[in-house]
């Protein structure tokens, strides 16, 4: 039986990001554009952090929701333009909505409203 390895590596990801306890900010820190294609990586990396600061997992507890289930979510993308981050009802990434707007504030306010 002949076997092969395949290792695929995907583009660093370079992000920082905070929260409020309502709204969690994710900001792209290269000029790249690339954290929007990997926002399931970005986000489980996110999930994990909070998990440590909570100290319990998700995954283990069925009566738990996932660390991202209930924040508003924004990303700034590379050319510095806030987006809100849909996520399904397990917690999970299900798209971007471009919010045009340059200024936090006025994207966080947009995205408290948004469904």
């Amino acid at each position: 039986m002949n076997a092969s390895i395949i290792t695929l590596t995907p583009t660093e990801l370079h992000f920082d990001w905070g929260t409020d306890g309502l709204v969690l900010w994710i900001e792209e820190l290269d000029g790249t554009d690339s954290l929007a294609g990997q926002m399931h990586e970005v986000m489980d990396r996110i999930a994990f952090a909070i998990e440590l600061q909570t100290g319990w997992d998700h995954r283990t507890d069925a009566d738990t929701l996932h660390p991202l289930y209930g924040y508003r979510l924004l990303l700034r993308d590379a050319s510095g333009r806030w987006n809100a981050v849909r996520t399904d009802e397990t917690g999970h990434f299900a798209g971007l909505i471009p919010l045009e707007e340059m200024d936090y504030e006025v994207a966080y306010d947009r995205v408290m409203w948004l469904d």
